[in-house]
């Protein structure tokens, strides 16, 4: 695909609902109250994944993003790159280790000064989106851009497996409090980093053309894509990260199991990384996909969720239903900005091509296989899709989801 101007890219977003007083619809394992982690699933045949406790701010539309929104996305990495170089040779014509510890550790303070700048531009963006100062489009496209820097921030800080970075600069000479503020540093920086907001920054880079993106915002972001034949989700729970270190890691092990059942007893190639007694990264691929998760050793909680499933390898299970002259319309089972699956076909099974209405905007149509995976809003939708003169709607209800704040001025929680 050619790269298109930033003015012309057009972000698609699907930010989720905020419906009030929704029944649950089967059984999901995922308890909504105050101060849990919930987890859903639609099957115990595949992985959970984690919401957020509280909904703040949701809306329903699409945006064109302007050339100004992208001043400024991958300006980070020159300067990144930059300073290194400049601390590489510093630390060749440093005279004692007292100098060059120095050197290393001033360095690490620039990061960390970025490292807050960043996290503080995505919060008060968060907060003037919840406030209603600013657009659902104005939101992400800030998610965008952040992403964008913070990848090279992230980059500069490094690892054990970076050849030229900070950490690997502190650790060849031993220095190992200043891997340990690397580490923390790194940790923090995940809260702005993830696959959706990686695409949400193709868009601002002018890198792709659009890119269609389910939103929640409340005690965190929860962000959803279906990005050709993979849905792409992240959560970050900020309040899940705390800023000291712990004596020891706990059992992460344990924790994520019991979290992921599924995900432990069909596991393949599992690791885990330790990021200075600080956090804790876990990654794993499975059948359907892979996870990745950042675990806070301080607070026993996963602060950032990844995941990216294959939706070929997806179950599919159809709930609701609509027929009329011998077409019917079939909406899989999901979750609050969960993958759904719609699926138009004939009297003996074979597929039917129709446009597909989500909650009264058009999200694409079902094709030649007569499928279509696109992200579901929260609570209560119709999915319409009009054959041969015929409108099919089907009812959805998408649970849980986390509770609002009416849910708190009218003393009920949100469905689980």
């Amino acid at each position: 695909m050619s790269r298109v101007r930033p003015a012309l890219a057009a972000l698609v977003l699907v930010v989720a609902t905020a419906a009030t007083g929704l029944a649950a619809t089967g059984s999901l394992a995922a308890p909504v109250q105050p101060g849990d982690d919930p987890t859903v699933g639609v099957s115990e045949n595949s992985t959970r994944v984690l919401l957020l406790t509280r909904a703040d701010a949701a809306a329903f539309n699409s945006a064109t993003l302007s050339v100004t929104d992208s001043l400024g996305a991958g300006h980070e990495g020159v300067t990144a790159q930059y300073r290194l170089e400049r601390l590489d040779s510093a630390l060749e014509n440093a005279a004692t280790e007292a100098e060059r510890r120095a050197l290393i550790q001033r360095e690490i303070e620039w990061a960390a000064d970025r490292t807050a700048a960043l996290v503080e531009r995505e919060r008060a963006a968060r907060e003037a989106y919840v406030a209603g100062d600013i657009t659902a489009t104005e939101y992400l496209t800030t998610v965008g851009a952040v992403h964008a820097a913070a990848e090279d921030v992230e980059s500069f800080l490094g690892d054990g497996n970076t050849p030229s970075s900070l950490y690997t600069f502190a650790e060849t000479r031993n220095y190992g409090e200043l891997t340990t503020t690397v580490s923390r540093n790194r940790a923090r920086l995940q809260t702005v980093l993830g696959p959706v907001r990686e695409r949400a920054a193709g868009v601002v880079q002018g890198d792709r053309e659009r890119v269609r993106i389910h939103v929640t915002v409340g005690d965190g972001v929860m962000l959803s894509a279906v990005d050709g034949g993979q849905y792409v989700r992240e959560t970050v729970r900020p309040g899940n990260l705390d800023e000291d270190t712990a004596p020891d890691y706990g059992d992460p092990v344990a924790y994520i199991g019991e979290t992921y059942p599924w995900v432990k007893n069909n596991s393949r190639g599992a690791s885990y990384s330790l990021l200075g007694r600080y956090a804790v990264l876990f990654s794993t691929s499975h059948g359907h996909g892979e996870l990745a998760l950042y675990y806070d050793v301080t607070t026993e909680r996963v602060f950032v969720e990844r995941q990216q499933l294959r939706l070929s390898a997806t179950p599919v299970r159809y709930e609701s239903s609509a027929s009329a002259s011998n077409t019917t319309l079939h909406v899989s089972r999901t979750y609050t900005g969960g993958p759904v699956n719609v699926r138009v076909e004939n009297e003996t099974g074979g597929p039917v091509d129709a446009p597909v209405v989500l909650d009264g905007a058009e999200v694409g149509s079902t094709g030649e296989n007569g499928e279509l995976w696109t992200v579901s809003p929260g609570g209560e939708y119709t999915v319409s899709v009009r054959v041969d003169g015929e409108t099919l709607n089907a009812t959805v209800v998408a649970n849980p989801r986390p509770p609002t704040a009416a849910d708190a001025e009218n003393g009920t929680a949100g469905t689980a």
